[in-house]
């Protein structure tokens, strides 16, 4: 080798010393800003959402300014799901963008960084086969440095008492196209083991407003009305049924504040304050009339801390309007059963009781015979009641009706329930439309009779004036619609759709003279359902009348599936 050689290899080495050199002293300069911008971040902890992100935005802009990235996202374990997930902010792209890696999958290269607790440098991110990182690539990620998230949680004396990964830390996208080196690898690295406590922070926090979050919707969603108060009196809690409920329906924050002064209902602050008085459990009533009536079961608890003093009561209104509604209906059904079975037996026992005593012929063959036509109607009412009594019973237990399918002529059924209902009245003109051509339908013969029975001797009970009972029915495309019409007391608009819930009745003097058990419309919306047909009833309200609809398909789906076939009745459907 020539002396010019020899010269110029030795400059080559003086400048590539030279190169390494301030390498060093860079490297030295980043680790001393990574050092202050960590302290600095350190200093003071967020303590909201906001200030959270302000802080981890502040340093991981740091962190790609440092290492010349274009990029910086971090991923945080979440441990109740024992999954990673990407959580904001994210530097130098938008979070859309890596919406597919939202939650990063068991078998990615993140996974893997977290698992292992080893670092990877991407140089291409085409050329992996991991399917976290063609995500990365379609997000137009060309290069990477993956890091895992380290926390050390120490004593008092600082010694290192446990080593978890909490996450992982990405920066991506080196300026001026460069790769990374394992110099950036080893920055980074250094990077998140000093801010891995403010990280190990922000995942604590994230999980407790989560879960925070999670508890309020939860809190705010029971329908029972919770109120805690702690001993001096002042409110830890309130939810909105309870709000709405006993404070007003008060807006605002009411933490804090005595309930003496949100409670509004007299009997409520009463119970809270002997609760808290007596340090006792205690279980009471409360009625409401505002915003709407309601019934509430009182129960308070006593709330003690980890030592087990008492350190306030909490209280909890179990709504149990419906339950007592129920009851009530129930002591009055029983009531109203008593009185509807008892009064067709006085009739049978009185009329009987007459002809048994007519042993000498005073009564002629004209007289007994219509004594005797009452004693019939009079079993007859008795058996249906028995029978509605037994349909409940079946209803309740969850027995199904089973129907007796048969090709049913509904203008002959309709003239028969009329027919028999005539006999009850001397009040009433019956009248029907119904057209010649009304087709046959397939049904249960026995069952359709208790729909008209039923609803045409309401229509007779409920016009105690009397008036006409029109009947109709006609053939609307595959089914065949019935109504029955009445001049009778009517119905008033908000009862309209809840006659046919069990028990119910319109609660007034005519009503109540009418007698009746409240099952009748309940059964019968259950036989109608029990056709595949629905009913419904309108009235122009109190003193107007009522008509009652019901429509029924000519050939049930349910009655094809289970092989009833009526070959005239399938003509009818294919009728033009």
């Amino acid at each position: 080798m020539s002396r010019d050689e020899v010269e110029r290899e030795l400059e080559n080495l003086r400048r590539r010393i030279a190169d390494l050199e301030e390498q060093r002293r860079q490297l030295e300069r980043q680790l001393a800003e990574a050092r202050e911008s960590q302290a600095a971040t350190a200093m003071i902890p967020p303590t909201t959402q906001e200030e959270l992100t302000q802080t981890l935005t502040r340093m991981f802009s740091r962190f790609a300014m440092l290492l010349q990235a274009e990029v910086c996202v971090f991923f945080v374990h979440r441990t109740d799901e024992d999954v990673l997930i990407l959580h904001p902010p994210t530097i130098g792209i938008e979070m859309s963008k890596l919406g597919a890696i939202g939650t990063v999958p068991n078998d990615g290269l993140i996974q893997h960084v977290f698992v292992q607790r080893v670092p990877v440098t991407i140089n291409d991110t085409r050329e992996s086969k991991y399917p976290d990182v063609r995500i990365l690539n379609e997000a137009e990620i060309r290069n990477a440095i993956l890091v895992p998230l380290m926390w050390d949680k120490r004593d008092e004396e600082q010694r290192v008492v446990e080593r978890k990964a909490i996450g992982v830390l990405m920066v991506a996208n080196k300026r001026r196209q460069m790769p990374f080196s394992e110099e950036d690898r080893r920055i980074l690295e250094i990077l998140a083991r000093q801010s891995a406590s403010v990280i190990a922070g922000a995942q604590i926090y994230i999980e407790l407003r989560e879960r925070t979050e999670q508890l309020e919707r939860a809190f705010e969603s029971v329908t029972a009305g919770v109120i805690l108060v702690n001993n001096s009196g002042k409110v830890g809690l309130v939810n909105r049924t309870a709000l709405q409920a006993f404070c007003g329906g008060a807006d605002g924050n009411l933490i804090g504040k005595p309930f003496t002064e949100i409670i509004q209902h007299d009997k409520v602050r009463l119970i809270l304050m002997n609760a808290l008085a007596e340090k006792a459990e205690l279980t009471d009533e409360v009625e409401i009339y505002e915003p709407e009536e309601r019934i509430y079961r009182v129960e308070t608890s006593i709330v003690r801390d980890e030592h087990g003093n008492p350190t306030g009561i909490i209280a909890l209104f179990s709504d149990i309007t419906e339950i007592r509604r129920l009851e009530r209906m129930k002591t009055e059904f029983v009531s109203a059963v008593s009185h509807e079975l008892r009064t067709p037996l006085t009739s049978i026992k009185g009329f009987v009781a007459t002809l048994l005593e007519d042993r000498e012929g005073y009564f002629d063959a004209e007289t007994r015979y219509e004594f005797y036509q009452i004693i019939d109607q009079e079993t007859d009412r008795l058996r249906r009641l028995i029978e509605d009594l037994l349909n409940l019973s079946r209803i309740e237990r969850g027995v199904a009706l089973q129907p007796h399918w048969q090709k049913v002529d509904v203008a002959r059924l309709i003239d028969r329930v009329i027919a028999i209902q005539r006999g009850y009245t001397d009040k009433h003109h019956f009248a029907t439309d119904i057209p010649d051509l009304l087709p046959p339908i397939v049904a249960d013969e026995d069952k359709l009779d208790s729909i008209l029975t039923n609803l045409v001797n309401n229509a007779i009970k409920y016009s105690p004036n009397g008036g006409e009972i029109r009947v109709r029915a006609i053939r609307e495309d595959n089914t065949v619609l019935i109504s029955v019409q009445d001049q009778g007391i009517g119905i008033p608009k908000d009862k309209l759709g809840k006659i046919f819930e069990k028990f119910e009745r319109i609660d007034t003097k005519e009503t109540r003279a009418a007698g009746g058990t409240g099952i009748g419309l309940y059964l019968v919306k259950h036989l109608v359902e029990l056709h595949e047909g629905q009913i419904w009833a309108e009235s122009e309200g109190q003193g107007k009348g009522s008509t009652f609809f019901v429509r029924l398909p000519i050939y049930p789906k349910r009655a094809k599936d289970e092989g009833y076939y009526f070959d005239d009745v399938e003509r009818v459907l294919h009728q033009d």
